[in-house]
């Protein structure tokens, strides 16, 4: 009886080690599930540094000849957060229409051994149309890196800084899961829509 016993043990405890691994995220390596916020597909677009841009294309081997390349200027947080740096950086895109959120996403993060701190680290960009000189960004916030007041300041900051350079933009309006809201993270107003200042 106790032989039974104890094999029933060892078999509930078997199962259980192997049930409790199951529903895990992986720490590393590709997820199943695309995120909200997992950046655009390699192929649609890439980021680089500028000074290593050409070296990127050289270096891509599934990079299609009909890309876009083009250098813009991107804003991150200096290291204790207390005010924008501008570096110029080099972005990829198939399409026109792409060069929008492609250059979104490079303010998730910032460039190697920079010191930089990425403000858009909590934004997911779901899309970015242009329409009559009004760009619509359409965004999610994850719970995790949400910043305060000052930081929230600097990220609506780099947005229009990086938005505005292109000269079609005339106005901004960004949206949180496709809803106008009164605040990005509940600390700055946030202006239906953002005029480009004159």
């Amino acid at each position: 009886m106790q032989k039974m016993t104890l094999r029933g043990i060892v078999l509930i405890g078997a199962v259980a080690l192997a049930l409790s691994g199951c529903g895990q995220k992986p720490l590393s390596g590709p997820s199943s599930q695309e995120s909200p916020s997992a950046p655009p597909p390699a192929d649609s677009s890439k980021t680089t540094p500028a000074s290593n841009a050409k070296d990127a294309a050289e270096g891509q081997p599934n990079q299609s000849n009909d890309a876009i390349h083009s250098e813009i200027k991107a804003y991150y947080g200096d290291e204790q957060q207390t005010m924008l740096v501008e570096r110029q950086v080099a972005i990829n895109y198939k399409e026109e229409k792409d060069k929008y959120t492609t250059a979104l996403w490079t303010l998730k993060k910032a460039p190697a051994d920079s010191g930089l701190v990425p403000l858009a680290a909590a934004l997911g960009f779901k899309s970015a149309v242009l329409k009559d000189g009004t760009l619509t960004v359409n965004v999610t916030l994850s719970a995790e890196g949400r910043l305060g007041a000052p930081g929230e300041q600097m990220l609506l900051e780099a947005l229009k800084k990086t938005l505005f350079q292109f000269p079609e933009v005339g106005a901004i309006d960004i949206l949180v899961d496709g809803k106008p809201e009164e605040s990005l993270m509940g600390h700055m107003e946030l202006p239906h829509p953002i005029k480009r200042p004159m």
